[in-house]
């Protein structure tokens, strides 16, 4: 399937979202290899997550049903900085070490990822699902993990300065040795968390939050 102004304008893309497009990719773009074999599926999804402008409109593609939401790619270490992937399949890819710093991955599907030592600060993770994911020495700074699922998650390490944690579902979940500075754990739950009370001291509210 190629990509080109007919196909954007059937999926109701931006005017100028079109118009850039056909500047970039003149003879359009194609993304067949995506329902093909993993390794052509891995090639393409590169090639998308590559380019600043593609990696900017990927949840919106997803959303709209014109990409598939499983990303198969090889993410090791990728830099999605700001990338919307809002939506977007990627239970247990492997991300570690990627850059997603102010991501959109609200409502994404990470459940037992690999993101170990990734980059996450300030990434909207609102409602995403995060069960038994590896984030052991993640950098989650300032990072919206509202009402996100984080149950039996490893955060050993993890840099959760100033994160908003409200809702958010740590059950069973290892804190250990995490930086809980100014996070917000409003209504959190902690049941069977491995927390201490002098990391829990350093959050800015715990209103709510249930422990036992």
């Amino acid at each position: 399937m190629i990509i080109n102004r007919e196909v954007l304008e059937r999926f109701d893309a931006r005017s100028e979202a079109v118009g850039e497009f056909e500047r970039r990719f003149s003879d359009g773009f194609d993304i067949g290899p995506l329902w093909g074999t993993r390794s052509e599926a891995n090639k393409c999804w590169q090639a998308i997550l590559a380019d600043e402008f593609l990696r900017q409109h990927v949840g919106w593609a997803i959303s709209t049903g014109l990409l598939p939401a499983r990303i198969r790619a090889d993410l090791r270490g990728v830099i999605l900085y700001r990338a919307n992937l809002r939506g977007a399949y990627l239970r247990r890819a492997d991300l570690s070490g990627a850059d997603l710093s102010g991501a959109d991955l609200r409502g994404a599907n990470l459940r037992e990822a690999n993101l170990r030592d990734a980059i996450l600060r300030g990434a909207n993770l609102y409602e995403a699902n995060l069960y038994g994911a590896d984030l052991c020495g993640a950098d989650l700074y300032g990072a919206d993990l509202r009402w996100a699922d984080l149950c039996g998650a490893d955060l050993y390490g993890a840099d959760l300065r100033w994160a908003d944690l409200c809702g958010a579902d740590l059950y069973g979940a290892d804190l250990r040795r995490a930086d809980l500075y100014g996070a917000y754990l409003d209504e959190a739950d902690l049941r069977g968390a491995i927390v201490t009370d002098e990391q829990l001291a350093q959050a800015a509210s715990l209103e709510g939050a249930i422990r036992e």
